[in-house]
């Protein structure tokens, strides 16, 4: 399941007839505020201090957004909380500061030192939201960067200062924050910036309409000729209880794996691995072992670490050459594969067979370094699956002639220029496929643990495997892709913990780990 976002644009003109319609003054902030004082309550909960302890400051911009958390500190306040406020700007929303000040709060002359914490539990980033534009200066910098070194919780409002509402593109100083509440609709920094931490939606409105039924009569308009859509999920949450009217992304969507009863071996997908080298041996074993881990099907692996796959995964049928490999029904090239002419030569012939084929790490470079080759993946009629990181993806865009621009738009792009499946991979994994240039999507991994030397081998090696899967079934690749990157992200999560908290796990850690965040996944 993925959910909408929304560009600024499309969230300013479905708040204008519910603004048009307000009752009383500030109906609809209040409304939005209500849901930000509930967000900070949970967080507050979650650090087992004492109502009278645990302080809030906030951060109160000059705009809408500075009206927001501070009707929300007011609202604190009436419960029983202790709440601080700080105008940066010095100017804010008028209303919202006396009401602020009526319900006991206190604005400070200056931000006290952050290194000495100051009892803040919790900073409330009410700095700029979706109006924000261009970097932060003055005050409102000094202000994003006294949270980022302050010891407290960040509950950002709408999106963090500093990040880019429509492109999720962070400024040189822009608010990190834990948790990022917004009202109706995802914008799409949700889905692209994870300086938003944990994203948290809040059906905000009148009591006769609501935003979102207001952002879905926008849908018809923005299909026909608006922006791109850019679709969102997440993998990974954090274990902490939000209250019922908060909303968090959806779960990516992911296969069901279990076998049918006339299902074998050959049923579930047969996945061919051409990965490593001499060089590299630790690549082609685990690659192999994210696809042994993913998926209950046949597993091939071609190549010259035949005999050290064999030794690691038994149940893997192996071969020194690709054309004694026998038939998949997708194949994954290039972790740790080598760049040479030979390379390139196994490449096209991979790529002049009639399955799916995802191509990755040194697969990419040779791409990137022959046009003949990247001719020949644009003129497959079978999937071609390409999962670059962010430096794989500039030199990819690069030599394909794709202008520079926004992560989502230029990915788009890529797999339009290239007529392939653009997998881009981070903390956020952007997903393009060259059938659909209207539609990308987003998956959240929802942290870093991934972030470790041989990660993405075990990633193509699943990837490959969900391939064959969709293959042998006739199943949907968005689910395929998206399902692989949250299994990885899971298992990842999954592989750093101890029993004295998270840790970083090696590559081969997260592939062991495989199996059970598969089961996590498909059966959420």
């Amino acid at each position: 399941m993925f959910a909408p976002t929304f560009t600024s644009d499309q969230i300013r003109r479905a708040e204008q007839p519910l603004l048009a319609a307000q009752e009383a003054d500030d109906e609809l902030m209040q409304s939005a505020a209500h849901a930000v004082a509930e967000a900070a309550g949970a967080m507050l909960d979650d650090t087992a201090l004492p109502d009278d302890a645990a302080r809030v400051l906030v951060l109160a911009g000059p705009g809408g957004n500075g009206g927001d958390g501070l009707y929300a500190g007011a609202e604190l306040l009436l419960a029983g909380r202790r709440a601080d406020a700080f105008l940066p700007a010095g100017k804010t929303h008028e209303r919202a500061l006396r009401a602020f000040e009526a319900a006991g709060g206190v604005v400070l002359d200056a931000l006290p030192e952050p290194a000495a914490g100051q009892g803040y539990a919790l900073v409330i980033d009410a700095l700029t939201g979706i109006g924000g534009s261009g970097a932060l200066r003055g005050g409102l910098r000094t202000a994003a960067e006294w949270a980022n070194a302050s010891r407290a919780a960040v509950l950002a409002v709408d999106v963090p200062s500093g990040v880019d509402a429509d492109t999720g593109a962070a400024g040189e100083v822009h608010v990190e924050a834990d948790t990022t509440v917004t009202f109706g609709g995802w914008r799409r920094a949700h889905a692209l910036s994870p300086a938003c931490g944990a994203q948290l939606l809040a059906d905000v409105g009148l009591p006769a309409r609501r935003l979102h039924e207001t952002l879905g009569d926008e849908l018809a308009e923005w299909a026909a000729d608006g922006p791109p859509l850019l679709l969102a999920n997440r993998a990974v949450y954090p274990e902490l209880a939000w209250p019922a009217g908060l909303q968090t992304l959806p779960q990516a969507p992911c296969f069901d794996i279990e076998p049918g009863p006339r299902d074998d071996k050959y049923t579930g997908g047969v996945v061919g691995i051409r990965a490593g080298s001499g060089g590299y041996p630790g690549a082609a074993v685990l690659c192999t072992a994210g696809a042994v881990n993913a998926t209950p099907a046949m597993v091939r692996y071609a190549g010259p670490q035949a005999d050290e796959v064999v030794r690691a995964h038994p149940e893997v049928v192996a071969t020194q050459t690709l054309d004694e490999a026998g038939r998949v029904q997708a194949w994954v090239f290039g972790p740790g594969a080598g760049t040479d002419d030979a390379a390139a030569g196994e490449l096209r012939w991979i790529l002049g067979q009639e399955v799916p084929v995802l191509i990755d790490a040194d697969g990419l470079t040779l791409l990137t370094e022959h046009p003949d080759l990247r001719e020949l993946a644009a003129q497959r009629q079978h999937g071609t699956v390409l999962t670059p990181h962010d430096g794989e993806f500039a030199r990819l865009r690069e030599a394909a002639g794709v202008g520079e621009s926004d992560r989502a738009g230029e990915t788009l792009a890529l797999a339009s220029r290239l007529s392939c499946t653009v997998v881009r991979k981070g903390r956020v994994t952007v997903i393009a496929h060259e059938s659909d240039p209207h539609t990308a999507y987003a998956v959240d991994a929802g942290h870093s643990w991934a972030a470790t030397p041989g990660s993405g081998d075990v990633l193509a090696g699943v990837a490959g495997a969900h391939l064959a899967l969709m293959e042998a079934k006739s199943l949907g690749e968005e689910a395929a892709l998206a399902g692989a990157v949250a299994v990885h992200a899971v298992a990842a999560k999954l592989a750093a913990a101890t029993p004295y908290g998270d840790a970083a796990a090696p590559a081969g850690r997260i592939a062991a780990f495989i199996r059970p965040a598969t089961a996590l996944v498909s059966h959420a």
